[in-house]
Order: C-alpha cells, then structure tokens, then sequence
C-alpha cells in the first residue's frame, strides 16, 4: 500500500481526480513535467542538462530488445506505420493481412487509392473477440506482403501472438507490422525473440511521455533495403555536415541506421 501510495505521489491529478485507464493519453508523472520544464527554461542548452537525441534512441532499444540503429524518432504511432507501408513493393494482386479490431490507422495506408487497384486488404474477422491463429493461417499466402495487427488491439484489450504471426509472415515472404501503442512500457516487447519486422509507437500512453514523440523499430537487415518515401537532413550521414564547406547537396547519401526514416528537426520537447 505505502508503494501505491508513492506511486499516486507521483501523478498530481489524482489529488483531484479519480483516473480511469481508457486506453488513451496518459497522465504526465512529475518528473515528466520538471523534464519539460527545464526544457523551457532552456536548461536542455546548458551543460549540467546536457540533452542527446541519441539517448531516446538507446533507451527505447533497450526496452524492446533492439539495438539503437534500429530505432527512429517519429511524432506518432500513424507515422511510423505509414512509414512502414510506403517502404515496400506492391505487384499487382498482392495482399496485406489485418483484423477487424483494427485501430484505423494500422489500416488506413493500405487503403489509399494509389494501392486500391492492386492490393487486397485481407481482414481477419475475431470470433467474440478474440483472433485465431488459424484464421491468420487462413488468410496468408504466397502474395501476402505484410501482416498488420496491434500488440493488444483497441476495442477489447486483446493481445496477439507475435511470435506466431512474424513465423507465419516470414513462412510466405511477408513482413510483420505492429502498433505497439497499447503495449509499450506495460507489456514486454522483445523483438529479437519474435522475430519483429517493424514496430510503432507514440509516448503518450504506457510511455508517459507526451504527445509529440514515438519510436519506429526496423529491423537491422531491412534498414539499408529500402528507401524512405520522405527524406531531409535527418535522413542522411552527419558527416554531410561536418565539411569545411557548407554542407553536401549534390547527392543522397542516406543513414545506414533507420536514422534514415527520420526526416527533419523533431519534437524535441517532446
């Protein structure tokens, strides 16, 4: 109870409010909110505040079992799977696999009119809530590109078998894509153990960040595959700007860490 009770010392709104978890923005705790502060204060530009966007990075990794080059700063979760979507190749009659407990936005790339004519978008109906297996297995086939499903859907809190799905992927030459908004900082996420392809999240829920930041996993062999659609000078060697002249714009010389799904200045009071 003592531990409860530090805990709750440390989020300010429940002095007011009784907080009911809706699967949405998060209270900010107290060393959140001196973080920003300080940030405002402009203690984030003196040396006993130093700041490295590097260590976001890191400290993201480390919670899902990735290594630093692997992870990109995005604004949101809908980004970094749009991000995702636009990577790969679509040939004609080719098919993405997803559920009817989607959060729109884990849908909604696939259904663009550029990819309307040539991709079939395959949902796998719950049955009283929960997804079969056997009903992903049902859906997949040699022209499936990617699966796309939350860690733990929206509606009803249910949890997929990543393990499970990223095995039946990879079984078709497809790839994993997966919202980890609802899970991340609650649920253990190990992407090495489940063989992940991409993951994405916002800060705002389990996090306990605010909105304005997320994370985009890619995993390290499918980092230097493919290009992003956006590109700016987040998304190039920094070496490009370390020249004695102003900087090199007469070719893309692109990250070779997922640095290069990132584009320009991001939120950093985020």
């Amino acid at each position: 109870m003592e531990d409860m009770e530090r805990l709750r010392e440390e989020f300010p709104i429940t002095k007011k409010k009784v907080f009911l978890n809706h699967a949405g923005v998060s209270p900010l705790p107290k060393p959140v909110s001196e973080a920003l502060q300080v940030y405002l204060d402009g203690g984030a530009l003196l040396e006993e505040h130093p700041f490295d966007l590097g260590d976001c990075r890191r400290l993201f990794a480390e919670l899902v079992n990735a290594e630093p080059g692997e992870i990109a700063l995005i604004p949101n979760t809908s980004t970094g799977l749009s991000v995702a979507a636009n990577m790969f190749d679509y040939p004609s009659g080719s098919n993405v696999v997803t559920t009817d407990l989607e959060f729109p936005s884990v849908v909604y790339p696939w259904l663009r009119g550029k990819l309307k004519p040539k991709v079939e978008v395959r949902y796998v109906r719950n049955i009283k809530g929960e997804l079969r297996l056997e009903d992903f297995e049902k859906a997949v086939d040699s022209r499936t590109v990617a699966i796309a499903v939350s860690h733990v859907e929206y509606p009803n809190g249910f949890r997929n078998d990543l393990k499970a799905l990223a095995d039946l992927a990879h079984e078709h030459g497809a790839y994993l894509v997966v919202d980890v908004c609802q899970s991340a900082g609650a649920i253990a996420i190990d992407v090495k153990r489940d063989g992940i392809d991409f993951i994405a999240t916002s800060c705002y829920k389990w996090l306990l960040g605010p909105p304005g930041a997320g994370f985009l996993y890619v995993r390290k062999g499918l980092v230097e595959k493919f290009e992003p659609v956006f590109v700016g000078w987040a998304s190039v060697k920094q070496d490009v700007f370390e020249t004695i002249e102003l900087w090199n714009n007469r070719e893309l010389r692109l990250s070779e860490t997922a640095t290069r799904f990132e584009t320009g200045e991001p939120s950093v009071l985020s």
